[in-house]
């Protein structure tokens, strides 16, 4: 025991001062989060802002975002393993970390967002039989995707602790590693397969087939929410180590894997606009007027107008940069055209679940509000500072950058 508080007491010596305050932060929103979700979990949603109005509130725009934006990771390792861009191969151990801390903690506040923990198991065993014991509910296979391609994660992720310097003079658990990443083709195909339906089916699907809210019905949803999670999610499996990279003063990953991510990213964002162009079109000239509704009026209330306009300005960003090679090769722009892709993908994640229940299913009813509570606010930073934890912890005790291990640059030189 003495051995391990001393170790603990070095660990925390070795790091700067601005690093030990940002450890703190993130340390104290972990004892908050662990706080609220014992009151949540034992006393239950009253000490949330939800109600029949707002079903599901700010943990649900977390599970959203993070299954959007873990999405880069399937739509990556489809690149690296499938059609073989070898380039991005320096990248793919933080991606692989990534898709599965996102995947995880949407499990997390999923637990806190279904209000009786104890019945999780109904999403797989009750999908809702129609006539002809047929499964209706859209939601079970969303369960089931979400579940295997978990499991695809969990096995993705063993070879980068297996990498390990002590564990690999192993000669077991070095053959046992080397023979799963012989076999990551096969994984990164079937977590495409699998991802491919859950991105659609949970991103997009489950709202549009809602016929009787007119801002959310349109049976196009389901694939604009699979193009807005490859955009986004390969932005922000660049964002990731780029900020990584800036506080370890170190090239992370070649500057070449992130150029060549970044024009993926940039021909995916103007899909992306090209695609919400005509979700917006058709939502204003054929679905809003199936409600007898005007599309101009369901975007009124709190979260309506400006969560779409700064939506297209922000995905304008990453378009300009990531297409223009000049432009993309700039580390500050390039850093811009990243952060822009994240928050325009989060920015229509806002816009579906807050705009959506806020509009009034009949023209003579106001719009409603969601204000989240104290509770919800840490809850879901609270992951967020969880998942920055990890990431942190294996960038310092893992091979999570395998350009570092192979001697990239050091500590001062300039970051990809």
């Amino acid at each position: 025991m003495k051995n391990v508080i001393e170790w603990i007491k070095n660990e925390w010596n070795s790091y700067s001062k601005n690093m030990r305050i940002a450890l703190a932060v993130l340390f104290g929103l972990v004892a908050l989060f662990g706080i609220f979700a014992i009151q949540i979990l034992f006393w239950g949603l009253g000490y949330t802002d939800m109600n029949n109005n707002f079903a599901m509130g700010i943990w649900i725009i977390g599970d959203l975002g993070l299954v959007a934006l873990g999405g880069g990771a399937f739509f990556t390792g489809f690149f690296l393993y499938i059609l073989r861009v070898d380039k991005l191969e320096p990248l793919i151990n933080s991606t692989v970390l990534l898709g599965f801390m996102c995947y995880l903690f949407t499990f997390i506040l999923l637990v806190f967002d279904i209000g009786q923990p104890l019945r999780a198991w109904f999403g797989y065993s009750y999908p809702n039989w129609g006539p002809g014991l047929m499964p209706q509910s859209m939601l079970t296979e969303v369960v089931w995707c979400l579940t295997f391609y978990f499991l695809v994660l969990c096995v993705e992720l063993i070879p980068i602790p297996l990498k390990h310097k002590i564990v690999d003079k192993i000669p077991f658990f070095h053959y046992f590693g080397h023979y799963l990443h012989k076999l990551m083709w096969i994984m990164a195909a079937v977590g495409t397969f699998l991802s491919f339906f859950h991105q659609g089916s949970l991103g997009g699907g489950m709202w549009g087939v809602l016929y009787a809210k007119p801002g959310w019905f349109r049976p196009h949803y389901f694939f604009l929410a699979i193009v807005a999670a490859t955009a986004g999610g390969t932005s922000f499996m660049m964002l990731i180590p780029k900020i990584a990279g800036r506080i370890m003063k170190k090239e992370v990953a070649p500057k070449e894997s992130f150029m060549t991510l970044a024009r993926i990213s940039g021909v995916m964002f103007v899909f992306y606009l090209i695609f919400r162009g005509y979700d917006l079109y058709s939502l204003f000239n054929t679905y809003a007027p199936l409600a007898d509704r005007s599309y101009a009026d369901i975007l009124g209330g709190y979260y309506g107008w400006w969560v779409v306009i700064g939506e297209l300005l922000l995905c304008l960003v990453p378009i300009v940069i990531f297409n223009v090679k000049k432009l993309r090769e700039q580390e500050k722009l390039h850093f811009a055209g990243l952060v822009s892709g994240v928050a325009a993908i989060s920015l229509s994640k806002v816009e579906a679940v807050l705009h959506g229940f806020s509009v009034p299913n009949f023209s003579w009813k106001g719009f409603t509000a969601y204000n989240p509570t104290v509770q919800e606010w840490f809850i879901f930073l609270g992951s967020l500072a969880c998942m920055t934890l990890i990431y942190m912890a294996f960038a310092r005790f893992f091979p999570l950058f395998p350009h570092l291990e192979k001697g990239g640059h050091g500590e001062g030189e300039a970051t990809a």
